[in-house]
């Protein structure tokens, strides 16, 4: 146990600067019409106005189920929040909450021998800017990954009646807050059933699949009155957005995304000390890109050694963490690519639930070239890893701070205040 203490201290060091970033900046947030819905609703409920029956508009066609909305005015109530900001900071306290839960989860339910790669998972989603980003926004997927996380530990522990009660009604519930959710639930239930077909309780899944699903009542309803539907124009090819994502942003590389590329160009080189810029960002993206090749490179070469390549191996194994990887890599992320078929796109916010798992992706490809372990020179690495993303992050956030309207995050919610830009307009929204 001694050699792991090293390791939990940065735990404990990386999530509460993880959550710091989480929480700078309060009023620099992400505030366009989805936020303001969300919000707007909230706080109509909060003053005795109607629940809505539906959430916002998807990109298919047709409304979120009413969860979307609710969870909003769940937190606004606990924090009693009466403003943005405030609102706000409830879901980031939800999601440093989840980065806490991830952690004892590890430490609690996975065996002493295997559990390292799970605590370098948690940092790196800790650091990661693309999670920082999206968990603290007001936004239905920004909300998700705490429920991920319960998903995870019922998935686990899927073999007792309440465990598989919980993932079951767990499924259901964050499938109401966004529906493709049900695919990454239906995934880890199909790997779990590939291991064993009887892992699972059925009348437990049953029970927890039917009370989960009792607040969609008013969305089947008015999903059957409806013929809302998106006008989707086929493709010869999928896209693989998806897949390129999963391997570079759990290593840093988004931040051209939240600002947009001429803003990228520009924060390359910040932050800027009396004028002179000094490019501690670009640095930080050389640090980060040195790191993603040489973990990738030693896994590669070990997996040439092994049997690795077997369809068995990539598709099922024994190990229940990369059974968890896996059903999220295949099942999940290949099911996004085959609906890219249709002309819908892979959002990188579709990815916002499954920032934990693709963040234990790297601590289980770190320990792959040395059976599950993860040697001295590796943790330097991860630890390069860590240290430049949590830099990156904070970075990005004093960018935006400074500022104030880039091309992706759009205006601040205090630029809004300033005058700097008008308030995003009201989303129109059918019953």
């Amino acid at each position: 146990m001694l050699r792991y203490r090293p390791t939990a201290l940065l735990v404990i060091l990386v999530l509460a600067a993880g959550s710091a970033i989480r929480l700078a900046y309060p009023s620099d947030i992400e505030f366009k019409s989805d936020e303001r819905w969300s919000f707007d609703q909230a706080r109509t409920v909060l003053n005795g106005g109607p629940w809505p029956a539906l959430g916002l508009p998807m990109s298919v066609g047709g409304r979120n189920p009413g969860l979307s909305a609710w969870i909003f005015v769940a937190l606004a109530w606990i924090s009693d929040a009466e403003t943005p900001p405030e609102l706000a900071r409830a879901v980031q306290a939800t999601n440093s909450l989840a980065l806490l839960a991830f952690v004892l989860f590890a430490w609690l339910s996975v065996r002493p021998s295997d559990r390292e790669p799970w605590l370098w998972g948690a940092m790196v989603w800790a650091a990661n800017p693309a999670a920082v980003i999206y968990e603290r926004k007001i936004w239905p997927p920004s909300i998700l990954p705490l429920f991920t996380v319960g998903l995870i530990a019922a998935w686990w522990h899927r073999r007792t009646w309440v465990a598989s009660f919980l993932f079951a009604a767990i499924a259901a519930l964050m499938s109401q807050i966004h529906p493709l959710l049900t695919v990454l639930a239906g995934s880890f239930l199909i790997w779990g059933l590939i291991e064993d077909r009887s892992s699972f309780r059925w009348s437990g899944l049953l029970l927890g699949g039917v009370l989960g699903a009792l607040p969609a009542i008013p969305w089947f309803l008015a999903l059957f009155e409806s013929n809302a539907g998106s006008d989707s124009q086929w493709r010869m090819l999928p896209l693989l957005g998806f897949y390129r994502r999963w391997l570079l942003q759990p290593f840093g590389f988004s931040a051209y995304y939240t600002i947009g590329m001429p803003h990228f160009r520009t924060f390359l080189a910040w932050p800027v000390v009396g004028g002179v810029p000094t490019y501690l960002v670009g640095l930080s993206h050389v640090a980060l890109m040195v790191t993603m090749v040489a973990l990738y490179f030693r896994a590669i070469r070990a997996a040439r050694l092994s049997r690795w390549f077997r369809p068995a191996a990539v598709f099922g194994g024994s190990e229940p963490a990369g059974r968890l990887v896996r059903a999220t890599l295949w099942g999940f992320g290949g099911t996004l690519t085959l609906i890219t078929l249709t002309g819908v796109g892979a959002e990188r916010h579709y990815m916002i639930s499954i920032a934990p798992i693709m963040a234990l992706w790297v601590g289980l490809l770190a320990a792959f070239p040395t059976s599950g372990h993860i040697v001295p020179a590796t943790r330097g690495l991860l630890a390069v890893c860590c240290a430049g993303q949590l830099l990156v992050s904070a970075l990005l956030l004093d960018y935006i701070h400074h500022a104030k309207v880039t091309e992706g995050y759009g205006a601040t919610w205090a630029a809004q205040q300033e005058g700097l830009a008008p308030p995003p307009p009201l989303l129109k929204t059918t019953p």
